[in-house]
C-alpha cells in the first residue's frame, strides 16, 4: 500500500532499523482520518507490509509481528521508542 503523505508528516511512535538498511515505523498520524485511521505502520523491506489502522493495539502488533519476521532474516541494529511513548 502507497501511504499517504500525512504519514510522513506525522511523529514516528517506534522505529527499527535493520543492518540491511531496512526500517519499520510505526506512526501517529497528527490528524487522524475521517474513517478512523490514526496509526500507521511503514516498511522499507515491502509495500505490502505498509498499511493504516484505526486502533494503536492493532497498529502495534503489526509493528511487532514485522519486526518478529525480519528478524529470521536480518539483524536489528537499532531499535527505538520515540516521542514520550
Amino acid at each position: 500500500m502507497n501511504l499517504p503523505n500525512r504519514v510522513f508528516n506525522s511523529p514516528a511512535l517506534m522505529c527499527a532499523n535493520f543492518t540491511d538498511g531496512n526500517h519499520v515505523n510505526l506512526i501517529k498520524l497528527i490528524k487522524p482520518y475521517a474513517n478512523g485511521n490514526a496509526y500507521a505502520v511503514y516498511s522499507t523491506a515491502s509495500q505490502t507490509d505498509s498499511k493504516m489502522y484505526k486502533t494503536e493495539e492493532k497498529a502495534t502488533a503489526q509493528f511487532n509481528k514485522l519486526i518478529d519476521h525480519s528478524k529470521l532474516r536480518e539483524e536489528i541494529w537499532k531499535r527505538d521508542y520515540l516521542h514520550g511513548y
